[in-house]
């Protein structure tokens, strides 16, 4: 049906097609007869005409519908002679493998939901879950993997892509579902992988892009690191969002999940990792802050992360910002938590570069300087040509200008000792306020490391206060080695003004030599070498005769309990004082006796030991020790040879004794060449099994005596090899018998 007839006939209504026409009136042989057809018969018939009218207009609808679902309807255009025409376009029909497979879907969900018995659940075994589970895990890493690669090969070009990997380090997708946990430290991992790689070592500022007007490629530079910034900001939020829901939990006292705390480690290692790989770079001492917090944490494998992260730090950071700021936030946590932390938070300050600081520095600069001007007005009072006083002028300034000293160092030596301040301010806190603590060890281990830096107002205070510790405080013998060497190191510099008699610290000192063993202790061998060179090379003037040889005594008694290194550490010491002080060779003399008394070994004070009075008779165990170097050099000191065995020669010291030959391992170092040759051949050992054998058959044989008694019996041959102390016995009884008188 045209589509004007259809608007037409919707105009009209239902009758639209029935034509108005006059009903000629029936006629019946000539005449009309009105009444032939009643009433009822003409209601019939528009009856039928309106039902056929209506199943017509029905069909044509339905078949236009039909048409349209492939039809496209178009504007009409008007046509000179033809008025308006009606334009149609084709639909772009689906494939049919796709429109079945709607209709199957369709279908199925119709009888899903008219189907009144439900379906049956499918059965899925755990086997089957897993492995779905794996191949999902698989695909995500591989995807990871994938945009990775992409953005490292073109940072500036597909940057939006870390937008991407962000999103799958939350604990559910998009679409809903849950992340699992392997995927998250995936995206982690690769994520500070990627940051590594493409951020730059400068910190990047803040560019106002209205006000400025930039060039393209500067343009394109700062859109791309501001991109940069804000993904590496989002990834420092979600690193930090960890820590803290895991603070949070543990100040509930709620029980951790194997998930937060695997995050947590995996957080921590991430933040180390790029604090060390940009420590100059923007949000670093944001880092710094939390990974500060982390070193007081009650799980070991956290701390002792951010402990080799700091440790790192300290010794590589050259502009010191970092490190300042890292020692200031330390400072403020130990005066929030008071007692209440690790060792590990003290230890780590060992590696600081305060050792870096020359008092003499400044008066060298200056009397360089001093002299560098006067030969500057020597070359301009005696130059007559211009040429070459200005080159000289030149290179004066130049060196001038070295001895001004740089700007860079100034600043350097000024955060320097802003690092120190802050570091004694810790040593010294603990020390009076904290003694008890559990951090007194590293505090002391620390303090004599950088005691030479210390202002010399300070040494008689510092003496005092460790007298103190030790005389009232009930200290490990770890932490006396430690005050100790403290002491002795302050007193060996610029504390050699100082009148102080430090004769209580050679006895503590003397006590806890024999404390030290190959057990769990045997570390600490360093840390009394290093005293033992102080004591008796640096400070041996002020050291007593008798004091002398009653360390030597109590050293060589040491090396035998402890480890092969220590054992040749000590040896080289005992062999150094032989050879500076030539009295000390009546210690290998046993029959020779200086002075009056006996020497006492269990006594606390080595000016009363009478050492004097004994020998090395130690050595005699050494010159059979396991360790064929050892047994080299202990024949060396007896004999008072200068010369010593090749790989052990006189330019090694005892420290590094110590270190070069390290038996931790159970394994000798350097490795000791097995023998070329055996001793002892097949030969001898069957003449040893044929004597073992021979003992034994002899002493099954047996012999009757007179009285009845059974006595085993040896033969000639065989009397040097055993005694038979029965037969004495038995010999010994009669001869008793026949001596008593008879009754």
């Amino acid at each position: 049906m045209p589509r004007n007839q259809t608007k037409i006939m919707s105009k009209r209504g239902k009758y639209a097609n029935v034509r108005k026409r006059k009903m000629s009136k029936p006629v019946i042989d000539g005449t009309p007869k009105h009444k032939a057809r009643s009433n009822k018969t003409i209601l019939q018939l528009s009856a039928d005409m309106t039902e056929g009218m209506e199943e017509a207009y029905r069909k044509t609808v339905l078949c236009e519908i039909s048409h349209q679902e492939h039809v496209n309807r178009l504007l009409p255009i008007k046509v000179k002679g033809k008025g308006l025409i009606n334009r149609t376009a084709p639909k772009q029909i689906k494939d049919d493998a796709s429109v079945c497979s709607s209709d199957l879907d369709n279908k199925q969900s119709a009888e899903d939901i008219f189907d009144d018995k439900p379906n049956e659940q499918q059965v899925v075994s755990l086997a089957e879950i897993l492995l779905k589970r794996d191949e999902e895990i698989r695909e995500k890493q591989f995807f990871i993997g994938t945009t990775c690669a992409a953005i490292l090969e073109n940072p500036e070009a597909r940057i939006e892509n870390i937008g991407v990997l962000l999103d799958l380090l939350n604990e559910v997708n998009r679409d809903g579902s849950i992340n699992f946990l392997p995927v998250r430290k995936t995206a982690m991992i690769s994520l500070v992988e990627v940051f590594k790689d493409i951020v730059p070592e400068y910190r990047i500022g803040i560019v106002d892009k209205e006000h400025q007007k930039l060039k393209k490629d500067t343009l394109a530079r700062v859109n791309f690191e501001n991109k940069l910034l804000t993904y590496y900001k989002q990834l420092l939020k979600h690193i930090e969002g960890i820590t803290s829901k895991y603070t949070k939990k543990l100040l509930r006292s709620e029980k951790q999940s194997v998930e937060t705390r695997q995050l947590l480690e995996m957080a921590v290692q991430c933040m180390c990792d790029l604090v060390l790989a940009h420590p100059y770079f923007n949000y670093s001492p944001n880092l710094v802050q939390v990974l500060v917090l982390m070193l007081n944490n009650t799980k070991e494998t956290i701390r002792k992360m951010v402990h080799t992260c700091f440790s790192v730090l300290f010794k590589t950071d050259a502009r010191l910002d970092l490190t300042q700021h890292t020692v200031r936030h330390i400072n403020m946590l130990i005066k929030k938590k008071q007692r209440n932390v690790f060792p590990e938070m003290i230890s780590c300050l060992k590696n600081l570069q305060i050792h870096r600081i020359n008092m003499n520095d400044d008066k060298l600069l200056e009397v360089k300087k001093q002299k560098l001007e006067k030969q500057k007005s020597y070359v301009i009072n005696m130059s007559r040509k211009e040429r070459k006083r200005k080159k000289k002028l030149q290179e004066l300034e130049k060196d001038i200008f070295e001895t001004k000293a740089e700007e860079s160092k100034q600043i350097v030596r000024r955060k320097l000792t802003e690092i120190s301040k802050l570091t004694f301010m810790i040593y010294f806190k603990i020390l009076k306020c904290y003694p008890d603590s559990k951090v007194l060890s590293a505090t002391l281990e620390g303090l004599s490391k950088f005691a030479h830096t210390i202002n010399i107002d300070f040494f008689a205070d510092l003496v005092e206060l460790l007298n103190n510790l030790l005389e009232n405080v009930e200290l490990g013998y770890r932490e006396q080695l430690h005050c100790i060497q403290t002491v002795f190191i302050i007193l060996s510099g610029q504390g050699e003004v100082l009148n102080i008699d430090p004769a209580r610290f050679y006895s503590h000192f003397y006590k806890n030599l024999l404390y030290v063993n190959a057990g769990k202790n045997h570390d600490d061998m360093q840390t009394i070498i290093k005293t033992l060179d102080v004591i008796l090379f640096k400070r041996r003037r002020n050291v007593t005769y008798h004091r002398y040889v009653s360390f030597v005594k109590r050293l060589a008694t040491l090396c035998l309990q402890v480890l092969p290194n220590g054992c040749l550490g000590l040896i080289s010491l005992i062999r150094s004082c032989m050879h500076m002080n030539q009295q000390l060779d009546i210690l290998l003399d046993s029959e020779a006796v200086v002075g009056s008394g006996k020497f006492d070994p269990f006594t606390d004070e080595p000016e009363f030991a009478n050492a004097n009075c004994t020998a090395l008779f130690e050595s005699s165990c050494l010159v059979r020790h396991y360790h064929p170097l050892i047994r080299k050099m202990v024949m060396n000191v007896l004999k008072g040879s200068d010369s010593v065995p090749i790989n052990s020669g006189r330019t090694l010291t005892p420290d590094e004794y110590y270190t070069n030959y390290d038996c931790t391992e159970m394994v000798f170092n350097p490795e000791i060449a097995p023998p070329s040759q055996v001793k002892y051949g097949k030969n001898y050992q069957r003449l040893v099994g044929s004597k073992i054998l021979k003992r034994k058959t002899l002493s099954k044989l047996s012999l009757r005596m007179k009285d009845g008694t059974v006595i085993g019996k040896s033969k000639e041959g065989s009397k040097g090899l055993f005694h038979d102390y029965f037969m004495d016995y038995i010999q010994m009884s009669k001869m008793k018998k026949t001596s008593l008188p008879d009754n």
